[in-house]
């Protein structure tokens, strides 16, 4: 099937413009300059490469630590947020459970509609003991650089968070990335030092930044200032919770466009009302703002990736185009996904078109509608 979508567009080099998108079996076949009024569909909003959630705990009642089969109860429902492609996070667990939850991602991922499933993110279980946050520090386990390359099955673990001053931490992120899975420095206590020779060693990549690390600090800047500070790229959590908004634009003003990721850290309240919701085997209490354990520690968020667009305009001052890229481009650059993040011929036609108020209007992933806001 052949149609075109015509409106202002986010064009690859950051510009906004009219132009005329073709797609052919879902893929991006043309962009021409101008808006064709003869086009299937004309967008009076913005027209953006569909946002990419490297982190997604679960979603709408789901929690992917719990049951992976519900990747794709998510996976169709995402694109209300946007979300064209995500990556479901698995946290600290039981190998046991790793096993059943790895077992039915790739099951749900064959079944998913909308959203597509990129694989797994493995946050844990090689996290420092200090620095669990809503892990359960029970299952933490020391670093088995035999047993890393057993399971961490390319195909389907896209990405797997760990502490890099670890012992055998530096081996292992070798062997990791040398299988071609992202390593990301996360939940750690790792001094400046040590974390730049995880980057040396092949992270590519840095869990919520500021979140459950090393605080940045004058004398020992930690993980928190070798990020800042290095081409590492690194998620953020901007939900004005997470990372009060003066760290979110400190990040902003050292990363740059390139070097940030949104993502939402979703959990299973994630769209749903406040209430007792479940992370891990954990509970967790969800108010109109957060998600917290009993003790009151942050346990992931609510945020969806729209909203994180909205506030990181709000946050920085940022403009438009460069907050949705944070959330489209680099994401895909980050992952090494050539054929998203950019509205250009040969690229997957996963595209959110989003009214004046950014609010999303349109969903499409490979060239498919997959969600419209009622009128």
């Amino acid at each position: 099937m052949t149609f075109a979508l015509a409106g202002p567009t986010l064009h690859p080099d950051g510009t906004i413009a009219d132009a005329t998108i073709v797609v052919e079996a879902g893929t991006i076949a043309e962009v021409t300059p101008g808006r064709d009024r003869r086009a299937a569909f004309v967008a009076t909003g913005i027209i953006a490469p569909g946002f990419i959630d490297m982190q997604v705990n679960g979603a709408y009642g789901f929690d992917f630590t719990t049951d992976g089969r519900t990747v794709a109860d998510v996976a169709a429902r995402l694109p209300e947020t946007g979300v064209t492609a995500f990556v479901p996070t698995v946290i600290t667990s039981p190998w046991e459970t790793y096993a059943g939850r790895l077992r039915e991602i790739r099951e749900g991922r064959q079944a998913a509609a909308g959203a597509e499933v990129l694989g797994v993110h493995l946050e844990g279980p090689y996290l420092s003991p200090r620095r669990p946050g809503a892990h359960n520090p029970a299952h933490l386990r020391p670093i088995d650089v035999a047993e890393i390359v057993r399971w961490a099955d390319p195909s389907l673990v896209r990405i797997v968070t760990l502490a890099p001053e670890l012992p055998a931490a530096l081996d292992a992120i070798r062997a990791l990335a040398a299988q071609g899975i992202l390593v990301s420095a996360g939940h750690s206590e790792a001094s400046f030092a040590q974390a730049l020779s995880g980057f040396a060693a092949g992270i590519g990549w840095g869990t919520h930044l500021y979140n459950t690390m090393t605080a940045l600090g004058h004398r020992e800047p930690g993980l928190a200032g070798a990020l800042l500070t290095s081409s590492v790229p690194c998620g953020l959590i901007a939900d004005g919770v997470h990372c009060h908004p003066a760290m979110v634009r400190l990040a902003y003003r050292a990363k740059g466009g390139e070097g940030l990721t949104l993502v939402t850290d979703a959990v299973a309240a994630m769209g749903m009302p406040a209430g007792r919701y479940i992370l891990g085997g954990r509970g967790v209490i969800v108010d109109a703002a957060t998600s917290r354990l009993a003790d009151g520690r942050l346990a992931g968020s609510t945020l969806t990736m729209d909203q994180a667009v909205r506030n990181i305009i709000e946050f920085t001052g940022c403009s438009l185009a460069q907050a949705l890229m944070l959330a489209s481009t680099t994401p895909a650059r980050v992952l090494g996904l050539a054929c998203k993040g950019r509205i250009a011929a040969g690229c997957d036609a996963d595209l959110v078109v989003l009214d004046d108020a950014l609010r999303v209007a349109q969903t499409w992933v490979g060239g498919k509608l997959v969600f419209e806001e009622a009128e």
